[in-house]
């Protein structure tokens, strides 16, 4: 049991507020019946027995009732308060935005305040895996992860986490690690609207134009990359052709002469060719 010296909280204040309305609501229809009961008419028929009324307590009332001392009880009339939609969720349940059936609780009103039924939820989020964005509108009521709404809807952490109103998640642990970080989902068409607002409905053009940056980023890094392999290879070739030239190494020390010819003749110490000449 809860602790009677501790603050209502917020939810518990609305909901008495709506109970006393509800209350007021009883007792003004209950003087309004009892009015139109007890009001003259002209016929001279007279009723052979009193009217009761219903309190909506638990007993009735005569047609004229009396106080202790006899003097006649009046009634108040109270106006009818009308509640918003918002505060429709009570014994009576409220409206889903989508089939507009009543119902009393749901997974999404419960964490998102999100007034959709658990069927609908169901119905738009069932092929969450798939995460296309041409079928954004089939799996509007399903979860997204915080790096995907940034990612896909253009927006911040300042968006997230600290703009008004600020939106609902639920944190769960990391399906792919435990050792990770706390997970945030957050509702997919909350998400939705809050990137429309922020960029004023142009969230796919500004994806198109991100996209194309990125292609054009990655076509240039491409041909800087090719542009330096034909550098490398022109200079491996180059490497090579000055490697492939061959500088003969003689030795002056073992130079022959053919007297008959009147040559001189020396020989290369690596390649062994030789190199004949005449001295002048």
């Amino acid at each position: 049991m809860s602790n009677p010296d501790e603050p209502l909280t917020s939810e518990q204040l609305e909901r008495i507020e709506r109970n006393r309305q509800r209350a007021i609501q009883l007792r003004a229809s209950s003087t309004k019946t009892y009015q139109s009961q007890t009001k003259p008419t002209t016929s001279s028929v007279v009723p052979t027995r009193k009217q009761q009324i219903d309190s909506h307590a638990g007993f009735f009332l005569d047609e004229d009732p009396k106080s202790i001392d006899n003097r006649p009880i009046t009634y108040e009339t109270i106006p009818i308060i009308h509640q918003t939609k918002s505060d429709q969720l009570d014994i009576l349940g409220m409206p889903c935005d989508e089939c507009q059936m009543i119902f009393l609780t749901s997974y999404l009103h419960k964490n998102f305040n999100e007034p959709i039924c658990d069927t609908c939820r169901e119905k738009y989020s069932a092929n969450d895996e798939q995460d296309d964005i041409d079928d954004e509108e089939k799996i509007r009521y399903s979860l997204i992860t915080r790096t995907s709404a940034k990612d896909k809807y253009l927006l911040t952490d300042y968006d997230l986490d600290k703009r008004q109103p600020i939106l609902k998640c639920i944190e769960k642990k990391n399906p792919h690690n435990q050792h990770w970080g706390i997970m945030r989902l957050y509702l997919r068409c909350q998400i939705q609207r809050l990137s429309h607002e922020i960029h004023e409905g142009k969230t796919e053009e500004k994806l198109r134009e991100r996209e194309e940056k990125k292609s054009e980023k990655k076509r240039k890094q491409y041909e800087k990359q090719v542009e330096q392999l034909r550098l490398d290879v022109r200079s491996s070739l180059q490497t090579k052709r000055i490697k492939s030239v061959h500088e003969h190494i003689y030795d002056d020390n073992n130079i022959k002469y053919n007297k008959e010819t009147d040559m001189h003749t020396k020989t290369c110490l690596e390649c062994g060719y030789q190199y004949e000449y005449e001295e002048m």
